[in-house]
């Protein structure tokens, strides 16, 4: 890890970085990172190319570059015509987990989804993963912005849903 760490919005060129950096983000740690939308586990580069290619959805995405390896991608998909269906998904490369880097990538990303009128946003997640109540209250508490949360686990996987206003 090392000072020069960039957090910023997904630009065009980022899926090659992805490509390059995917080595970072370990298949064994994928039960502890954020679930969402399919249920089978693809490589992120891939799984990022088919959101962007999908006609009927929108993507935007939030990154951080340690210089030239992208180390955290948080991302937000979304029907335009289902103002329900905004879902998010943060993935942390390995070396860099639990150094908070997950929740200011989501941070910027929730704040850019408020600000395109994003107001409905579902976290689908690892049941395991204690960490996302807390840290969405602490982006919140962050923004100035009220959120209203309901969650439900099955099988294993945890849904919260997180209204703001």
């Amino acid at each position: 890890m090392t000072d020069n760490l960039e957090i910023r919005t997904w630009r065009a060129g980022d899926l090659e970085l992805l490509r390059a950096s995917e080595s970072m983000f370990e298949r064994q740690s994928y039960p502890r990172r954020f679930i969402t939308g399919h249920r089978r586990l693809r490589s992120l580069h891939a799984s990022v190319l088919h959101q962007i290619a999908e006609p009927v959805r929108r993507w935007t995405g939030q990154v951080a570059l340690d210089g030239e390896r992208m180390v955290a991608l948080a991302e937000c998909s979304w029907d335009p015509a289902d103002p329900g269906s905004p879902t998010l998904r943060v993935n942390v490369a390995e070396i860099w987990q639990g150094t908070g880097l997950d929740r200011r990538v989501l941070r910027d990303l929730v704040n850019r989804c408020l600000l395109i009128g994003l107001t409905t946003l579902t976290v689908d997640y690892a049941a395991s993963n204690v960490t996302i109540d807390a840290m969405l209250q602490a982006i919140a508490a962050e923004a100035g912005e009220k959120y209203s949360m309901s969650s439900a686990t099955r099988s294993g996987i945890g849904y919260l849903t997180v209204r703001a206003g």
